[in-house]
């Protein structure tokens, strides 16, 4: 392997610890192995820090929103036509500047001014797993709490916290009663948890014109977890969507499952 197999944007997911375990290991070979590809980490690194240091969060979202509109519009002109059920934020130049807005929201470095504001937090349980689901608005991030309510276009950021646990899965099922993955990205990957208090996902996540709710759902478990079959079980909860709004998976006793609610609509 050599240094151009290593992109930019997988990069900023080292250096969040965000990547699955075999590629971490993969590239921290490669950096021990490659000096251009560790000064090129380094200068990545500064460069981050200097947009934390210089780049306050109120100057940062509106810049990051512009370019979420630019590329959503043309991102959608290419999805129609193959049914993709909504944007995930995957494209490297967003994803990253998406990944740096959460930092910034999120570090004590952060410029959290009277602009730009974190509402409904509360102390995180790190003996509990559990997945957030961040609301970005104007000038605030709200942590939405289970049964909030929420509209077509949100910009929502996922993030879990593990306590302990090991592997895990995290979906949505909709009022259409379609079924989208948010982790692993995709299916055929390792379900394994990153450790750490609050661990954000690498890509946000728009909220489409589906009615009454959007429900996530996180699986845990101490060994592995074939996320294929998950998702197979949610596909038969969410042929009756009714029951995907209040109901859980049937799983093995070896599993543990969490949910938040989100109602669409005003």
């Amino acid at each position: 392997m050599t240094i151009k197999h290593v992109r930019t944007w997988e990069l900023e997911r080292y250096l969040l610890s965000e990547l699955p375990s075999q590629r971490m290991e993969e590239i921290d070979r490669l950096l021990e192995e490659n000096p251009e590809l560790k000064s090129q980490l380094i200068r990545l690194q500064q460069s981050n820090d200097e947009i934390l240091e210089k780049l306050p969060a109120a100057r940062i979202i509106p810049n990051i929103q512009r370019r979420h509109e630019t590329e959503k519009a043309q991102v959608k002109k290419k999805t129609r036509s193959v049914g993709v059920k909504r944007l995930l934020y995957a494209s490297p130049v967003l994803a990253s500047a998406l990944i740096i807005l959460f930092i910034v929201l999120f570090s004590p470095r952060g410029d959290m001014s009277q602009d730009t504001r974190i509402k409904g937090t509360s102390p995180l349980d790190p003996t509990k797993p559990h997945i957030l689901v961040h609301r970005k608005s104007d000038a605030d991030t709200e942590l939405l709490q289970n049964g909030d309510r929420a509209n077509e276009g949100d910009l929502l950021q996922l993030a879990y916290v593990p306590a302990g646990q090991s592997y895990g899965v995290i979906f949505s099922i909709d009022g259409k009663g379609l079924v989208t993955l948010h982790f692993p990205e995709n299916q055929t990957d390792s379900t394994r948890l990153q450790p750490g208090e609050r661990v954000l996902l690498p890509s946000a996540y728009e909220l489409d014109d589906a009615p009454e709710f959007e429900r996530f759902f996180f699986i845990t478990s101490q060994t592995e977890i074939h996320a294929g079959r998950i998702l197979e079980k949610a596909r038969s909860l969410a042929r009756i969507p009714g029951r995907a709004k209040t109901e859980i998976l049937e799983l093995p006793y070896a599993y543990d499952q969490y949910t938040t609610l989100i109602v669409k609509g005003e």
